[in-house]
């Protein structure tokens, strides 16, 4: 019997697909599931659906017959549409999309991209981080008014970077800050003591995330979305941060206390802040973030490059492999620890 996987919303590029096709016994379906952003942003937020869920007859028929399902989003209730369902392959570095799937509770492994693009999202930290030091607001606005005008710019030698989570992400920042040739602190789940992280160089515990803000020039939030990271930086961790400083969130918006960064942002008490994810998503229109001077404000694109989906699929094909193997997948969730 064939291992039946249906792959959703990804037709268009099938080709990428031909090494998956080639593994014997392996039968791969594609089908569309479409739902909205504020659907995902309420699943992220573990609240209720905000739309019905509309599921075609051809959807329904392939998640009937479907061992493996791969997909950025799935439906609700996912279990009780693939009743045959043994593994679930997202192509995401966060997992927070899959509440309501059902897929934890039914106790169905699941697996991510964690890993997979850390080197595309430190490139996008430094693209905040030196959107502030040489100040290209600034110049953007010259050049809308034609103006020339010579002015001091920062550098990032000798400057100090802390980074909350030094999984993939963290350590593809610290080793390019070094490049830079930046100090560099990391802020670990687990006890520092003897563990060592390529780029960083000194790793500290929660317990010192004060010292560590207080320490730093640049702040970068690159943990998971999890119980114990939930407002991590309130008021009290904002106001332990430099004047001068730019905090940079490529991780999620709950990581951060939005209105305490609002607050330290108009008053001075925060340089500036390069954020790519938001307590609310879509950003709403009247989200003073976005009148902000002092606010680089991405939609949530740090990972939307063309090479993405390739990517995913070329690791999703060695864990196919290993599936029709019986072997371990790999990059496995832990549902418990949120990743």
């Amino acid at each position: 019997m064939s291992t039946v996987i249906v792959s959703l919303n990804t037709a268009q590029r099938d080709e990428l697909f031909a090494p998956i096709r080639a593994i014997e016994g392996v039968e791969l379906v594609h089908a569309e599931y479409r739902t909205s952003w504020e659907e995902v942003a309420a699943r992220r937020a573990g609240r209720p659906a905000v739309e019905p869920e509309v599921l075609s007859p051809a959807l329904r028929g392939a998640l009937q017959r479907a061992n493996v399902v791969f997909g950025f989003i799935v439906p609700r209730d996912l279990p009780a549409l693939a009743p045959r369902l043994r593994w679930l392959a997202t192509p995401t570095t966060g997992i927070d999309h899959l509440r309501g799937s059902g897929v934890f509770e039914a106790g169905i492994p699941v697996t991510s991209a964690a890993g997979l693009f850390g080197d595309v999202l430190a490139e996008h930290v430094f693209a905040g981080i030196l959107y502030f030091v040489k100040r290209l607001a600034h110049f953007e606005g010259q050049r809308r008014s034609r103006t020339w005008q010579m002015s001091r710019l920062g550098g990032l030698g000798g400057k100090t970077i802390g980074l909350l989570g030094v999984g993939s992400i963290g350590t593809a920042v610290a080793i390019r800050a070094k490049a830079f040739g930046m100090h560099t602190i990391g802020l670990g789940r687990s006890d520092p003591n003897g563990r060592t992280v390529p780029g960083v160089d000194r790793l500290v515990s929660r317990a010192a995330l004060p010292e560590l803000l207080a320490a730093s020039d640049f702040v970068v939030v690159a943990v998971a979305d999890t119980l114990e990271t939930r407002g991590m930086l309130g008021r009290a961790e904002l106001d332990r941060l430099r004047p001068e400083a730019v905090l940079v969130n490529v991780a999620r918006g709950s990581v951060v206390d939005e209105e305490a960064l609002v607050a330290a942002l108009r008053d001075g008490r925060l340089a500036g802040a390069a954020l790519d994810v938001f307590a609310q998503e879509p950003l709403p229109p009247e989200n003073p973030l976005w009148e902000l001077p002092n606010v680089l404000v991405t939609p949530h694109v740090a990972t939307n490059v063309p090479e993405y989906l390739a990517r995913a699929v070329a690791s999703f094909a060695e864990d196919v492999r290993r599936f029709a193997a019986g072997a371990r997948l790999a990059r496995v969730v832990d549902p418990t620890r949120g990743y």
